[in-house]
């Protein structure tokens, strides 16, 4: 551990009061150190219910190992003190948060100083004094508004409490978290409760709830689920153990707005490592002389996935290590991560993984990913059933229940497709309408096409999903076209959709997890995949990577928030290249892109009436692997006989069905 960028800040200040999160047990020391006979406060270890004493003429530091802690200590902003002198240090971080510049605060006016340092090994510090004292709380939120591009840390979901040590491991992120005593209440009687569940991190024999108007849900702190606390004498038998650990609602999730697939490497260049016990936890050697040790509480973080992404994958070396949930919890972050991991069983205290996920990492051996698309797909796989199960979002879902409506409402989706080919229409309609786990609506665009053409009634017909029909004269441009439809929208997001390409069944579900993990305003993938008719060839294009913030996406999987794309005014009217467009815009306006993976999409090259105006060569020269014929990724789900672009699918019915509305414009 490196503290010489915050000890050289705070060298000429008086013994500071030092505050730390996430850091192992061997990084104590130096934090220890830097406080000179100060104060040493572990905020994982400390009731967040006693708040620090401030420090009106003092100097307040806090250390966390990497971004992931950090957003946990935003969620104890209200334990933090008031101080005119604030050091913000993190020691380890990871290439898409190498620093964060803070969001500037209504008190901030006071500000006499301001500092960022990076240095190094990986490590950053910021320093800001006041010309009175401010609240360190509201600092280190801002730090996390940074990391996340700058956008308010709003939680969707109840209002939460928390109690007891380590609590904030189950709500990171969240500077609204409202802290409170184990012992409770929540709120005098008379007071409107500032929250809807309280989250208790206890200690076995915790005293009960006083308040029985709003729900608590109690869970052990990381501590005492250790093997060494469950396996001390008095405690319960094996087997009690087994039962109470096979469900993941007791289990604290993965912080999925940190530890997510950024970053992810489709062509490692290493091999297979074990995680392995290391005394009282799990490690990884990630590289020759590099082993990562995970926290004893199993939290894993980004700084250490970082580290891993050059293995083509890990492979589970059951043991008795930290505990059932420290164990879960490390496997769960690292599927979550899209790391991939295998192994041959799945011993029952480890239950809480859940089905979906024992059965993806048992299902296959490192063997069977040899090869780098193969890997890519079991990544893929490994993440989507982790958020499923593991993430913040799942776990409040499963905590609040019926004691927070809404908690479980889902971003909704708007596909827009915009054609002026009916020939496609059916064809688009039938990989739209495949779509899984997303709740969506269809805004059919016919640019220059009737409502009342027989081949669009057909294709309509066929349609079970709810459609808006949008009729727009031939003559206008195709920006203009699509902002007609996205007028008649009403989902969160807008996905512009073609006609003619290939989307595999969860496309929608994986765009609107990448908006959800990355916080980019828009988001797309890479044309990795494209079908050459002309030559009868598939081609993949490993150029540009995946799973980071880029300038470009494919055209054809632009998602974007709907509220973002209404401030930009939409796409600009003009008659070509209206994706580029966006794209500058969103870019202009401070807008962040992202791009996710691209196994569940394929261009379609046709042989005429194309847009990408480039010879096939142009294709072959970006190309790694090649395939004769059309050959679809796993991930796609095809089906010959449904997604093939044959017009002589669709045949006239008589009229159209009700849930179908037609708006000339």
């Amino acid at each position: 551990m490196t503290t010489k960028l915050i000890a050289g800040l705070v060298a000429d200040a008086a013994p500071p009061v030092v505050a730390t999160i996430g850091l192992l047990p061997e990084e104590g020391p130096a934090a220890e150190r830097l406080a000179r006979a100060g104060t040493v406060i572990d905020l994982d270890e400390i009731d967040p219910a006693d708040p620090l004493e401030d420090q009106e003429s003092g100097t307040f530091v806090l250390v966390a190992r990497t971004s992931t802690d950090l957003r946990r200590a935003a969620s104890l902003a209200g334990l933090l003190p008031r101080a005119a002198h604030i050091v913000v240090g993190v020691i380890r971080s990871v290439r898409h948060h190498p620093l964060s510049l803070p969001a500037v605060g209504t008190e901030w006016h006071t500000a006499r100083r301001f500092q960022a340092l990076r240095g190094d090994k990986g490590d950053w510090a910021v320093e800001a004094q006041f010309s009175r004292p401010v609240r360190a709380g509201e600092f280190v939120a801002s730090l996390v508004r940074g990391l996340d591009g700058h956008r308010p840390q709003v939680w969707q979901g109840p209002r939460v409490a928390l109690a007891g040590a380590g609590s904030a491991l189950w709500r990171p992120g969240d500077p609204a978290a409202t802290l409170v005593p184990v012992e409770g209440p929540l709120a005098e009687p008379d007071q409107v409760p500032p929250a809807e569940v309280v989250l208790r991190s206890t200690a076995p024999g915790a005293p009960s709830w006083p308040d029985d108007g709003v729900p608590v849900a109690d869970r052990l702190s990381t501590r005492h689920s250790r093997w060494a606390e469950l396996g001390a004498p008095g405690a319960v038998d094996a087997r009690t153990i087994v039962e109470a650990y096979a469900h993941r609602d007791l289990v604290p999730p993965v912080d999925e707005r940190s530890v997510n697939p950024m970053g992810f490497t489709s062509a490692p260049d290493l091999g297979w490592a074990p995680l392995r016990q290391d005394g009282d936890r799990w490690a990884v050697e990630a590289a020759p002389g590099d082993v990562v040790r995970f926290h004893p509480a199993g939290t894993v973080t980004d700084a250490d996935v970082g580290r891993l992404r050059r293995l083509r994958g890990i492979e589970i070396g059951w043991g008795r290590h930290t505990g059932p949930v420290p164990a879960v919890r490390v496997v769960a972050a690292l599927a979550m991560a899209g790391v991939p991991v295998v192994t041959d069983r799945v011993p029952s205290w480890a239950r809480a993984l859940g089905p979906e996920l024992v059965d993806l990492i048992t299902g296959v051996a490192p063997a069977d990913l040899a090869d780098d698309v193969r890997r890519e797909e079991h990544s893929i796989r490994l993440r989507r059933a982790a958020f499923r199960a593991h993430s913040t979002r799942a776990r409040w879902e499963a905590l609040a229940g019926p004691a927070a409506p809404g908690t479980g409402t889902s971003p909704t989706a708007s596909v827009i497709l915009c054609t002026r080919r009916v020939d496609y229409l059916g064809f688009a309609l039938r990989q739209i309408e495949r779509q899984r786990d997303v709740d969506f609506e269809v805004i059919l665009t016919l640019h220059g096409i009737p409502a009342d053409a027989p081949e669009v009634k057909a294709a309509v017909m066929a349609c079970t999903r709810p459609i808006t029909l949008v009729e727009v004269p031939d003559e206008a441009p195709l920006g203009e076209a699509l902002n007609r439809g996205a007028a008649r929208a009403s989902g969160d997001h807008l996905v512009k959709w073609d006609d003619d390409d290939w989307y595999g069944p969860d496309f929608l579900a994986d765009m609107l997890l990448a908006s959800a993990y990355s916080g980019a305003e828009l988001v797309g993938c890479f044309a990795q995949l494209i079908y050459l008719e002309e030559i009868d060839l598939t081609i993949y294009r490993a150029a540009g990577g995946s799973e980071r913030f880029a300038d470009v996406v494919a055209g054809a999987t632009m998602t974007v928030e709907r509220s973002f794309f209404e401030s930009l005014g939409g796409f600009p009217p003009v008659p070509r290249s209206v994706d580029a467009a966006l794209l500058t815009a969103t870019r202009a306006a401070g807008g962040r892109t992202y791009r996710t993976h691209g196994l569940g999409f394929i261009v379609n090259r046709r042989k005429q009436g194309h847009t990408w105006g480039v010879p096939v060569t142009y294709f072959l020269r970006s190309a790694t692997r090649q395939w004769r014929g059309f050959e679809p990724t796993a991930l796609l789900e095809y089906d010959a006989g449904s997604m093939t672009p044959d017009p002589s699918h669709d045949a006239a019915p008589a009229s159209a069905p009700s849930n179908h509305r037609v708006g000339k414009t």
